[in-house]
């Protein structure tokens, strides 16, 4: 909007020019005589709104406002776990910039907001997830027409040089680890086996019933998942489609489970449902299942690591044993291939030896008879 004074008959009147988008073409409309700036303003205000369609009212409402009627179109479409993080991520927002109208919101109030939240300590990679959320409500907001441009689109956000460290156990690491685990009939064994020799997250091992496991074909069905989120259990579907998957139950494996179901009937004298529940027929806290294993880990002298880092574990030791990316995909139940890679192949450094390798063996072969065939030339040509 552009506001100009200009002079007739010694008189100050205002004019006021107005750029707005129809049909996603860029048009402008004018009009002069006003007799004061805020009349100049007022039309400008009220007569892109008219032209661009935009709600009734969308200009008096505030961040805070809109975004708890936003987050209640979500609460029956997000996870448990999803929905909380987004409810924390909008307690940020609305700290700082709760209070603005959604429809003066800019570039730069964003930008100011999550610069602030970075100098407070917050984690960038969090910093990050406050930014999302804001964008996905401000998208939100232009479908509705409460908004013309989404104002979180331009910001930037220093890259986190502080990521946590995955720790990747070696066999031999997690060799050890089991089988400590398994002589000292600790808890956590069964958690441990699911997550590290089949890729299972750690909802979806507490989720996992003895229903959804079939010996006779050596298969189990992994379409449940087991989440507490602020001290509210929930069983619910594994998190996407893909998550629904078969896992292999033959071998090692079933041996160790059927020993292990065996025992725990003959010590509760009563059938289980879930394959991780305690004693009393519950399950446990997913987080204090974390806790435990790094408890566990330090007692006995292993490598100490998140409970999620055995499933990467998993994902590495398959792909160093020759495993195809598109079946490690499925195994693990990712929704794109490219989350697979961007996980497990970038700075794989023992992929990458063994890829080199494999060209330095044929350049080995090549080398050998350039060699052979430099000696048996007496002329020395090459």
């Amino acid at each position: 909007m552009q506001i100009k004074p200009y002079k007739r008959d010694s008189k100050t009147l205002y004019s006021c020019r107005i750029w707005y988008y129809k049909n996603k073409k860029k048009k402008s409309k004018y009009k002069e005589s006003f007799e004061g700036k805020k009349k100049a303003e007022y039309w400008g205000a009220k007569e892109k709104k008219r032209l661009e369609g935009l709600q009734p009212g969308a200009d008096k409402t505030t961040i805070k406002q809109f975004l708890e009627r936003w987050i209640k179109t979500k609460e029956k479409k997000l996870s448990p776990t999803t929905l909380s993080g987004y409810k924390v991520n909008i307690k940020h927002i609305n700290e700082y910039i709760g209070n603005a109208l959604l429809y003066d919101l800019k570039l730069m109030d964003v930008q100011e907001m999550l610069d602030e939240l970075t100098e407070e300590g917050l984690k960038l990679r969090t910093v990050k997830y406050v930014c999302r959320t804001l964008h996905a409500a401000m998208e939100y907001a232009i479908k509705n027409k409460d908004i013309e441009r989404n104002p979180c689109k331009g910001t930037e956000i220093t890259e986190d040089k502080e990521e946590f460290a995955v720790v990747v156990y070696s066999a031999e690491d997690l060799k050890k680890l089991i089988l400590a685990l398994r002589e000292q009939e600790n808890p956590l064994y069964p958690y441990v086996l699911l997550s590290s020799m089949r890729g299972l997250r750690r909802g979806e091992c507490l989720g996992l019933r003895w229903s959804d496991i079939d010996f006779e074909k050596g298969i189990a069905h992994i379409v449940n998942n087991y989440v507490v989120v602020n001290k509210v259990a929930y069983h619910k579907k594994v998190k996407t489609k893909e998550s629904e998957r078969l896992i292999d139950m033959e071998g090692i494996i079933a041996k160790e489970f059927k020993a292990y179901k065996e025992r725990m009937n003959r010590d509760k004298k009563i059938i289980q449902t879930y394959v991780c529940e305690l004693p009393d027929g519950t399950l446990p806290d997913p987080s204090h299942i974390s806790r435990g294993l790094k408890v566990f880990q330090k007692a006995n002298d292993l490598p100490e690591c998140r409970f999620h880092d055995l499933r990467h574990t998993f994902a590495v030791l398959q792909l160093e044993n020759g495993t195809d990316l598109d079946t490690l995909k499925r195994m693990l139940g990712h929704s794109k291939i490219g989350i697979t890679s961007d996980l497990y192949l970038h700075e794989n450094v023992s992929l990458i030896k063994k890829a080199s390798r494999r060209t330095d063996n044929i350049i080995d072969i090549h080398c050998d008879k350039i060699v052979t065939n430099l000696k048996n030339d007496s002329t020395g040509n090459l």
